[in-house]
Parts: structure tokens; sequence; C-alpha cells
């Protein structure tokens, strides 16, 4: 009898465990089609990777790195500046994610195009560049990148059911100022925000990551464009696995890299795992670590590279 009740349990387990795989391999084969990759080289020196600067790092697999590029992109054809980058670092050991915004205005060497902000790279070499030129001047070695354009983030963001936002007045002053303008790019329109906590649909959450001139002006843009990276991450959090694979899966038309398919069914997978309801942030270039400056008619932020490679390794990595 006892055996019997055993095989039965056996038996049981083998078929959770076939329809899990089967779950799972049914969601790998429809992401196939829908991925926009954009692949990249793997060569250390066309990535700026620096493998004897970078050794404690590649040591530490427990943290993977992916760059995420926000384009200011109207046109899928057109060369685009970045409007949003950020460094995120998914921490595979103490189950965190951090938020690094690099500002878009700092003043850095572009490889084989002289000095510039930072932003104009992707516009001069595509992700490859913009990640050559971030893992040069800062010692890392990111291989891997995520990109959208302002049509993805709105898709993606409305895939969600939006995002949970405290706008204050004078934010939403801009924010519908800036919603106009999207308005009329898409020939259609999408109401104003009031002050107050919010659920922004996609066009008022790209608004919203666009305000510039409230504030502090491109250091609480950045702040802003973090909030709604972390509030993404609540949501998706929220949807549980087989919800969460299905709702990445309808994401991905919206958005361009070279993670291949298991590397982002691992992620979908792990995030459930992850303390996403604060996810850590930071900014480069740190207070107290860069001029402003104007520089052939640009006002740029020239950093202290030396010193601000120092604490965005601290940050991600801890101190060596």
């Amino acid at each position: 009898m006892i055996k019997t009740k055993t095989k039965k349990i056996v038996f049981s387990l083998i078929i959770i465990i076939i329809f899990i795989f089967s779950i799972i391999g049914y969601i790998s084969l429809s992401l196939i089609g829908k991925i926009k990759k954009m692949e990249i080289s793997k060569n250390n020196t066309d990535l700026g990777i620096n493998t004897e600067e970078n050794k404690e790092e590649v040591k530490n697999t427990g943290i993977t790195n992916i760059l995420f590029f926000g384009l200011d992109r109207r046109n899928p054809d057109e060369n685009s500046r970045t409007d949003c980058i950020m460094i995120i670092s998914i921490d595979n050991d103490k189950k965190v994610v951090k938020a690094t915004s690099l500002m878009r205005d700092m003043y850095v060497p572009i490889p084989g195009k002289g000095s510039n902000r930072i932003n104009a790279a992707y516009a001069f070499g595509g992700p490859a560049l913009a990640i050559k030129t971030i893992n040069s001047n800062f010692g890392l070695n990111i291989e891997k990148f995520v990109t959208v354009d302002f049509l993805g983030l709105e898709k993606l963001i409305d895939t969600i059911g939006g995002v949970t936002i405290n706008v204050t007045s004078d934010e939403a002053k801009v924010l519908n100022m800036y919603l106009k303008e999207l308005n009329r790019l898409n020939n259609n329109t999408v109401p104003d925000v009031n002050a107050g906590v919010n659920t922004l649909n996609g066009r008022q959450a790209v608004a919203y990551a666009r305000i510039r001139y409230v504030g502090n002006g491109d250091y609480e843009r950045t702040e802003r464009q973090r909030e709604v990276l972390n509030q993404i991450f609540k949501k998706l959090k929220a949807q549980g696995i087989i919800k969460l694979t299905s709702t990445i899966s309808e994401m991905l038309p919206y958005v361009e890299t070279n993670l291949s398919n298991k590397e982002i069914l691992s992620l979908s997978l792990d995030a459930a795992k992850f303390d996403t309801n604060n996810i850590i942030q930071f900014r480069i270039p740190a207070d107290g670590t860069f001029k402003s400056e104007n520089i052939r008619g640009m006002a740029v932020l020239v950093p202290n590279l030396n010193e601000n490679k120092k604490r965005l390794k601290e940050f991600i990595y801890g101190a060596q």
C-alpha cells in the first residue's frame, strides 16, 4: 500500500516537472520569432574590455551587467542619440537589482571619434560603439545590451498596464507639454495628467521620463527615468512566473538586444526571486566629481574619470 502511494507521488511529480518544462520550452520557442536581434562583435578589443583591468570583475560571475539604452528616435531607420543610458546590474547572489544612470551630457573620449557627449556614441556607431565607450572609460566588461525607443517604451509600459508615479504640479505642466508633442507624432490623443499619484499609461510615462527643466535639470531627469524603471520591475514581479514570461513575450517586439533566447528566459524566470521593490540606484558622474563646462558650443559635464570609475565599480561590485 505504501509502495503504491509512493509510486503515485513520484509519478505525479514527474508529470508536474514535464508540464513545467513543456511550458518553458513553448515560451522559449515563441520568443524566437519576436526578438529583434542585433548581434555585435564579441571581441574584447571591439567592446573596449581590458581583461587585465577587469580581472576582479571577470571572476565575479554572480553579477550580470546589461546596458539599457533609451533612444530619442521617432524613425526606426534614423541614427539616434541616447536619451537614457543605464547600467542594470543583476546580483544573482544577493538577489538585488542595481541601476546606474550615465548622464547624457557627460564629456568623454569616444573611441575613433574624439571627445564628445556620451550620448553621441550610439548615433556614431550603434550599440557596439556605445558599449565600447562605456567599457573603455569606466573599466567595465559589459557585453549585453537592450535598446528601446520612445514608441517601444510606450508600448512596453502599456503592456503591463501602466506605472504608478507621484507627479508634482510643476512636473505635470512640462509632462503635458511633452505629451502634446508625442500626440502629434502619433496622430492620436492621450489625455493630460494632473498633479498627484497617477497610473501613467505608456505615452504619459515617456513624457514624464523626458522632463528636464523642472528641479535640478538632467540630474532629476535621471531620477525620474530610474523611477519609471523601478515601477516596471515592480509590475513585472507582481505578475508571477507564468504571466511574467507571457508579458515579456509581448514586450519583446519593441526592444532590440543581443541577449540570447536562453538568457532572456533565464532572466524572466529569475525576476520573481529578486527584491525589485527597491532597486538600488546610483548616478555617474557622482556629485563633486565633475565640472560644468562649455566646449565647442556644448554645455557638458567633464568628469574625473578615475574617481568615477572607482565609485562605479564600488557601487556595482563592492569595495575591492
